[in-house]
């Protein structure tokens, strides 16, 4: 933001609000609050053009400031910043039961997960960073740092998505990022319950040589998952040290509605190169009422089968109903106009 050092307060705070609205696409956004690690950059430059209640050095203070329902945003400094939770003390998970709150870095858009403005707990056992419990709230451009030698096994899940109407977008879901973690039956990642989340260029996984060695996977719906939850131009990363690990865990036992939990559009779905070649690439709880669905441009590397044979009616790939079957040199793109019955 050039010459902004020459602007009084008021003239700055117009043009942080025309960055908001520019950054998350909708309309004028009401307080804006920013967190710094204290004493970095992103303090010692804004510091006279931001009132200096609406600093913050944790999490869990900016949140609290925030006012719900009249679109509050809280802006992340491109540095590393220690998680806080519900109490303001590291280790405790963060419930974001607000509605129309947002957290936006101040970093460059990147798929590829390398966004500064990230959080992290170092030092403190992480059995889940925070609850998204509420609605229609925007995240974007950041980095969620899960795991550490401190918590291993303990450090379970990375974000839970149990509200209705999330964004995320430009989001690093960063985990596993210690071995003992990755070899935990427990380990959950990203967990979606919720109703209709959407997720735009995210990345799940790392890239790293942190080896998952058990029946886990990256992005879980579990038993009482709602559907119409999106995922476009995702990246779903993984790297394992046996064939055991899934990309997508579905447990959803609902049966409510019938309908899609999951809905995967242009997702590339990468295990990295290894000895190992994933068994499964979904691993799915028979549900006749809740299908997932890939569209023609998702791709998975690195598996031998996508799904069991016993569940791939409940799994549509590009709109036809034919199920996946087996892959050719353990990488397939599962467009129904390259392969209509899925099979080689």
């Amino acid at each position: 933001m050039p010459g902004i050092r020459n602007k009084s307060h008021n003239e700055m705070m117009n043009i942080l609000n025309q960055f908001c609205m520019n950054s998350m696409g909708f309309g004028p956004v009401a307080e804006i609050r920013m967190l710094t690690n204290g004493s970095g950059a992103g303090y010692l430059y804004y510091r006279d053009k931001i009132n200096e209640a609406n600093f913050h050095t944790s999490i869990y203070k900016a949140y609290t400031a925030a006012v719900t329902a009249r679109n509050d945003v809280i802006l992340v400094t491109p540095e590393s910043h220690a998680w806080k939770g519900d109490t303001d003390a590291g280790g405790e998970a963060l419930t974001w039961s607000k509605t129309s709150t947002h957290l936006l870095g101040l970093s460059p858009t990147s798929l590829a997960g390398y966004n500064r403005a990230r959080l992290s707990h170092a030092g403190y056992t992480m059995a889940n960073f925070m609850t998204v419990s509420g609605a229609d709230n925007c995240f974007k451009n950041l980095r969620f740092m899960h795991g550490s030698a401190t918590g291993g096994a303990s450090d379970l899940t990375c974000l839970t998505v149990s509200g209705a109407g999330n964004r995320f977008e430009n989001v690093a879901f960063a985990g596993p990022n210690d071995e003992t973690q990755g070899a935990a039956a427990a380990y959950l990642g990203v967990v979606v319950s919720g109703t209709q989340n959407y997720f735009k260029n995210c990345m799940f996984g790392s890239y790293n040589s942190v080896l998952r060695t058990v029946a886990n996977a990256v992005l879980n719906f579990p038993a009482t998952a709602g559907p119409g939850n999106i995922f476009e131009n995702c990246i779903f990363r993984s790297a394992i040290g046996a064939t055991t690990p899934y990309f997508i865990a579905d447990a959803c036992t609902a049966a409510t509605s019938d309908d899609f939990t999951g809905i995967f559009l242009n997702c590339q779905f990468i295990n990295q190169p290894s000895a190992y070649t994933m068994t499964l690439g979904i691993n799915k709880t028979s549900n006749t009422h809740r299908y997932l669905f890939f569209d023609n441009r998702c791709t998975f590397a690195g598996v031998a089968d996508i799904v069991a044979a016993a569940v791939e009616t409940q799994v549509i790939w590009g709109g036809a109903g034919s199920a996946p079957d087996t892959v050719l040199g353990n990488n397939v793109s599962l467009g129904l106009a390259q392969n209509p019955n899925h099979t080689v």
